[in-house]
């Protein structure tokens, strides 16, 4: 995977860690981003600046992907800002004892 230009990346918590570095990877391979995040608003807003500063697209969408609702959000927030969505990466996970 070498070139995602015109593309359209909606990453889960990539606020942070891993879903972070995907989203910054993909950005850097031309794609525009929906960074997803469910808790660290300031965290997701540094990331859409530190794409958008290296002339990517990128925009931060707050939905907890445990909710049907607002999943359903985060797909219509996304397709609405881009108009399409190419790649979704599931990378936000929580694990209930």
């Amino acid at each position: 995977m070498t070139d995602l230009t015109d593309k359209v990346a909606l990453v889960t918590g990539s606020a942070r860690g891993l879903g972070r570095a995907i989203a910054e990877r993909y950005a850097a391979l031309g794609a525009a981003i929906v960074v997803n995040y469910a808790g660290s608003e300031q965290a997701a807003g540094e990331l859409v600046s530190r794409i958008e500063g290296r002339g990517g697209r990128a925009i931060a969408v707050r939905a907890d992907v445990s909710k049907v609702a607002e999943i359903d959000q985060l797909f219509d927030v996304a397709r609405q800002s881009f108009d399409r969505l190419d790649i979704v990466v599931a990378n936000a996970g929580i694990e209930r004892v």
